[in-house]
């Protein structure tokens, strides 16, 4: 019971915190995560020294008061680095740390770009051809059409591969260009290190110095409204130089939650892209070049057999793939159609009928009726402990019946990707202890499943 009512503090002290203190001051706290607990010892991780120092400095004793305000008591939060470089010295570590930190975020080193990312290597089809095209043509032409573009969709559908093959061809075709690549969340994480540093003139001469700027998967930016500012007037200053401009991001423009109206203004300026899934000839022709770039021969009633059966995205079908070359290198096995088969079962399940035609407002409907509460409601802020169950429901219930990814579900509830991931954790864990609600967790399935044939 203590672990479920400490997690649950430690969401609720962050929502409270989250419209209280200053914004330079909440942005350490989207890099800490709940880790654990130990008695009244809360454990938290990050990934570096700079992250752990600041929230200890702007935030850990706001965050001990609230919870103690929330459970009655006082809470320890405990803080630790998790990366692949762990620290295992003393002060001098720490620091040295810090330095090559500094170092590496201001070299705008150009070997972030993955040199596997080309034109050559992607394989278009009817689905991407558009956005295949105007990516080569900017490559060829940068600053000159398209400024800005955008390429938007789902996870695993090439969006970073055609935005690094723009990078890789201009820096080949013309080394004396500037060309800088980063995800947004490094972009935030140089841009915090700058207010750390005091010292946002340097962050500043990177990104406005570029000739070419690639930003990919700029959902990460919704509700960091001052990094949004310092990214508004980038966009500005590269756009008024006639500097090539690229974006990606896993949803249209009109459909990102709290960015600032004129930085959408922005981003819908120039070319916006729908990136969708690749045909069935493609996804063939995918598998056969990942087999050749992996050396393997599979049989083309294997690579058939896939390319029929997933139709999400190259992602999902190199990830297959994989699991099978991994059995037969493991086993001494041909990769047969039957051994497909069986080591894909899981993956590969046929949907039930009526599946792929429930939507998330029937499901939100349902569970509405249910609990006797308003749709509104249930999609709304409100935070009463029925609407919380029946929310965490629907959300519960989207994910398992659907396909909808979390960030599609957090889009419909207006909610970020951690807290569609904490409300699905929550609802299976009380599952498995509460009969009661696995009773009507499976009515409600039943119900929905129904009435969707």
């Amino acid at each position: 019971m203590i672990v479920v009512m400490l997690e649950n503090t430690w969401y609720k002290a962050l929502e409270e915190l989250g419209s209280s203190m200053p914004q330079s001051s909440t942005l350490w706290l989207d890099y800490v995560s709940y880790a654990g607990e130990d008695g009244d010892t809360l454990h938290l991780t990050c990934d570096s020294v700079m992250v752990r120092t600041n929230f200890e400095k702007y935030c850990k004793s706001e965050l001990e008061r609230v919870m103690e305000e929330l459970t009655g008591r006082r809470i320890n939060l405990d803080i630790n680095i998790t990366t692949d470089e762990m620290i295992e010295g003393g002060d001098d570590d720490e620091a040295q740390e810090v330095e090559t930190y500094h170092d590496n975020r201001a070299s705008g080193r150009r070997s972030l770009l993955n040199p596997a990312y080309t034109f050559d290597n992607f394989i278009p089809c009817e689905n991407t051809l558009f956005a295949y095209n105007a990516a080569k043509a900017i490559a060829m032409h940068p600053g000159v059409s398209y400024n800005p573009c955008l390429i938007y969709g789902g996870v695993g559908l090439g969006k970073t591969h055609l935005l690094e093959s723009i990078g890789n061809y201009i820096e080949k075709e013309d080394p004396r260009k500037n060309v800088v690549y980063v995800t947004a969340e490094t972009f935030t994480n140089d841009y915090i290190q700058s207010l750390t540093d005091k010292n946002t003139s340097q962050f500043r001469i990177k990104y406005r110095k570029a000739d070419v700027l690639l930003v990919d998967d700029i959902h990460f930016f919704e509700k960091k409204i001052s990094t949004q500012e310092e990214l508004f007037h980038t966009f500005n200053d590269l756009y008024e130089t006639n500097k090539q401009i690229v974006f990606t991001c896993d949803r249209p423009i009109s459909e990102l939650k709290g960015f600032t109206d004129r930085l959408k203004s922005r981003f819908s300026r120039g070319l916006n892209i729908n990136l969708t899934a690749p045909d069935y000839e493609t996804r063939v022709a995918i598998l056969k070049r990942k087999c050749d770039d992996k050396g393997v021969r599979i049989y083309d009633s294997v690579l058939n057999y896939i390319a029929e059966n997933i139709k999400t995205n190259v992602r999902d079908l190199e990830g297959s793939l994989t699991t099978l070359i991994a059995y037969s290198n493991l086993i001494g096995s041909k990769i047969t159609l039957e051994v497909a088969q069986e080591q894909l079962k899981n993956i590969i399940a046929a949907p039930m009928a009526g599946e792929q035609d429930i939507s998330i407002g029937s499901i939100v409907k349902e569970v509405s009726s249910y609990y006797n509460v308003e749709v509104s409601e249930i999609k709304g802020k409100k935070r009463t402990a029925i609407i919380k169950d029946a929310r965490n429901t629907a959300i519960y219930l989207t994910r398992k019946i659907t396909q909808y990814s979390t960030t599609e579900i957090g889009t419909y509830f207006d909610r970020d990707h951690s807290t569609i991931t904490h409300s699905i954790d929550k609802v299976e864990k009380e599952r498995k202890t509460n009969a009661e609600l696995a009773s009507a967790l499976d009515a409600l399935e039943t119900s929905i499943r129904s009435k969707s044939r």
